[in-house]
């Protein structure tokens, strides 16, 4: 079967035995409509109020039926305002040179085991023997050429000859996008490159609209009637994107159109891959801090939790260099110094 088809008759498959779903906002519904002059009424998950997907009961208890006035949408939204609803999102999103990149929009409260199970069976069975978790700079990512080009060797390498899953935020800046170039220079300069599975783990809110316009579009079976702008062209939108030389993006959807993911999925995942093992195989899981701010403390915090082995990459900056230099002054120091 081809690798786009099983994508597909797997996620299909699991939609089918309800294992998996995403989360939309249920503040308003598709029903609702707003007045001409109204037209850019803004719901506090982001979408527009007369955008909205859910086909259920909403929350607002009036619609605009008989002229009837619009609740206001309340002030910040929360776990309370979302609900679950079959998947609709999923696919294969091709670019120029990348062999596809395979998505799908899924509840950030999934089971990690679904998930885990999903990427395992895509990948033809094969379960990783090591996972590289390679976090830290996004949007003010800086480093040198020489050093970017050691880094991403080593990484690549290392995942290519060790049955590895490399796990990034799946996003077009920072880290992220120099691991995902560095994938597509692999796979032109070998005659025949081993298959480099890298994942990325983001928000469904996190990618901006022209990508998530681009995604339902892409889904063969999405509902076209749905396939329209959800926020107002006034907004501000971001510039984030999916890196499409991944070879999977899973879009964790909490319903709302904003903020970034925390780093409970990543360690999940992680935990999940290392605790599957027996006599024939085992996984082992690292993580290699480049650069990095304030948000790779998390990162930091999960691993330590579980006495996960962690690599920061020396002169990479920010946050890298600060644990390098503090591990460097105490390496040859008495315990006691130490502590």
């Amino acid at each position: 079967m081809e690798s786009e088809e099983l994508w597909k008759k797997l996620i299909t498959d699991a939609i089918v035995d309800n294992k998996i779903v995403y989360r939309t906002c249920r503040i308003y519904n598709r029903q609702v409509q707003t007045p001409r002059d109204d037209a850019n009424n803004k719901c506090c998950c982001g979408r527009l109020v007369r955008r909205h997907s859910f086909d259920g009961e909403c929350l607002s208890p009036k619609t605009n039926k008989n002229n009837a006035e619009i609740p206001n949408s309340p002030q910040q939204f929360k776990p309370i305002h979302s609900t679950i609803v079959p998947v609709t999102t999923y696919g294969t999103l091709k670019s120029t040179g990348s062999i596809g990149c395979k998505y799908i929009r899924i509840d950030h409260q999934t089971h990690m085991e679904r998930i885990y199970e999903l990427l395992v069976n895509d990948c033809g069975g094969t379960k990783p023997a090591l996972i590289l978790s390679i976090y830290g700079g996004a949007k003010y990512f800086t480093m040198t050429e020489k050093l970017e080009k050691e880094i991403i060797r080593g990484i690549i390498d290392a995942a290519a000859t060790s049955n590895a899953w490399i796990l990034t935020t799946g996003i077009n800046n920072g880290v992220s996008k120099v691991i995902g170039e560095g994938i597509s220079h692999y796979r032109l300069l070998k005659a025949n490159p081993n298959k480099i599975v890298c994942i990325g783990l983001t928000k469904w809110g996190t990618i901006n609209e022209s990508t998530r316009l681009e995604l339902k579009h892409t889904t063969k079976d999405y509902p076209r009637r749905l396939c329209n702008q959800q926020i107002s062209d006034d907004d501000n939108d971001t510039d984030e994107t999916i890196e499409r030389n991944h070879t999977h993006c899973i879009l964790f959807d909490d319903g709302e159109l904003s903020g970034y993911l925390n780093d409970e999925q990543r360690s999940a995942l992680v935990e999940h891959a290392m605790e599957d093992k027996d006599d024939k195989h085992k996984c082992y899981g690292v993580t290699i801090i480049v650069e990095g701010g304030r948000n790779t403390i998390e990162v930091l915090q999960n691993d330590i939790k579980t006495n996960r082995p962690i690599v920061f990459i020396e002169d990479s900056g920010r946050l890298a260099d600060v644990f390098a230099s503090l591990i460097n002054q105490t390496a040859n120091a008495k315990n006691d110094q130490q502590s």
